[in-house]
């Protein structure tokens, strides 16, 4: 029996691009779809992180970032957690951390401020300023800034003033006194505040501290917190000291600063002294 032969007819260049055409819509169709998956996905993906970001920034705002205070126009008046009182002088800045009140109540200043910091024994007060910090449990005072210039009124109570760099070597107020360093780091001052202004310069006594101070940084010191004028010899003006006194008169100073130089003092009058050799 003869098996009928069938022939099988390649396809017609119609039939052709019709089969290529109906491959490539295929194809384009899965990469449309895959296009959009991934569009999807990162639209997913795009808004979780906004979301976490935007909660990122809230929970920042609201548990992290300090709270900073200006006095733009005007003196500002701000009541801190713990019932302390600061007076911020116009165009200062006060920064108070988040954790405010903790083990110890920090502050931060940019400018002038009068405190009347609530009492605790257990938590310290501390106002850094630039370079020095003054530490308080309770008390009314005031913190001037003005360049390199530091100085502290203390109206009640006690506080403590010192280099950031060394805390360990702390200088107390009494009420009534004020600390300066009279823009010169390595130098202290201590005097009574009501003598700032009006007392004589007969009458006049500071504390004073200086620390590897160059001669000139230390005379220009002991003139302004003595209201004095102090000559010595040129060829020392790149002599360092190192002095501590208690409150003492301006003459007493001068005389212990001679002794230390190894110069003879001459007094002119009250106010005018020269060290001599």
């Amino acid at each position: 029996m003869d098996e009928k032969q069938h022939d099988i007819l390649p396809p017609t260049r119609e039939e052709a691009d019709q089969m290529w055409g109906n491959i490539l819509s295929n194809i384009r169709k899965r990469e449309r779809e895959k296009k959009k998956s991934k569009i999807i996905t990162y639209s997913v993906a795009a808004s979780v992180a906004i979301l976490i970001l935007i909660g990122s920034i809230f929970g920042y705002n609201t548990y992290i970032r300090p709270d900073i205070y200006t006095a733009e126009m005007a003196a500002l008046k701000i009541v801190l957690p713990d019932h302390s009182l600061v007076i911020l002088s116009k165009g200062s800045i006060l920064k108070v951390e988040k954790s405010f009140p903790s083990d110890t109540r920090d502050v931060y200043l940019d400018g002038d401020a009068v405190f009347r910091v609530a009492k605790s024994k257990e938590h310290p007060f501390i106002v850094h300023g630039k370079g020095y910090e003054t530490k308080v449990l309770g008390t009314v005072f005031k913190v001037s800034q003005s360049g390199k210039t530091f100085k502290v009124d203390l109206f009640e109570g006690k506080v403590l003033v010192y280099r950031t760099a060394h805390p360990k070597d702390p200088v107390t107020l009494a009420p009534k006194q004020t600390f300066t360093n009279f823009g010169i780091s390595e130098a202290a001052s201590v005097s009574q505040t009501a003598d700032l202004p009006s007392a004589t310069t007969k009458n006049k006594s500071a504390a004073l501290s200086f620390t590897e101070c160059p001669i000139n940084d230390a005379i220009s010191v002991i003139e302004k917190a003595y209201g004095i004028k102090v000559h010595y010899p040129t060829e020392i003006e790149n002599t360092k000291i190192t002095i501590t006194t208690p409150n003492v008169l301006a003459e007493t100073f001068v005389q212990t600063l001679a002794l230390q130089l190894n110069l003879n003092i001459r007094k002119n009058n009250d106010s005018t002294f020269e060290l001599e050799k």
